[in-house]
């Protein structure tokens, strides 16, 4: 959105003012915007690490129990785990995906992409 003002007297101008509102560029997001959404995915995903399997079992028992879901989740430990232990590699290639993007050092601003030495 642009605004312009101009003011005329005898063929003259005497002032004139313009704000132009300019927005952000669209384009590919920074290295340590890259990082950071790496960062999240690798930390989120550790919630379903198999290693935690023991917790996260006894925590989705104790919240769904006495429903359909919290027995499922009881009767079914090795399909519960096999379900957790995929999003965890999943959240752990994506996170993973993300930061090697970042580490590339390719920060795009504006119209251009530089690649840093």
């Amino acid at each position: 959105m642009s605004l312009k003002l101009s003011v005329h007297f005898a063929d003259t101008d005497l002032m004139t003012i313009e704000t132009v509102e300019r927005t952000a560029p669209t384009g590919q997001p920074t290295a340590a915007a890259l990082e950071r959404t790496g960062r999240r995915w690798l930390i989120w995903s550790f919630i379903f690490c198999p290693c935690h399997l023991p917790l996260s079992m006894a925590l989705l028992a104790s919240v769904f129990g006495g429903s359909a879901f919290g027995a499922m989740i009881s009767r079914n430990a090795l399909g519960t785990g096999l379900a957790l232990g995929t999003l965890y590699a999943i959240g752990v290639a994506i996170g993973f995906r993300y930061l090697r993007k970042a580490t590339k050092g390719i920060d795009c601003r504006g119209d251009t992409c530089s690649i840093a030495p």
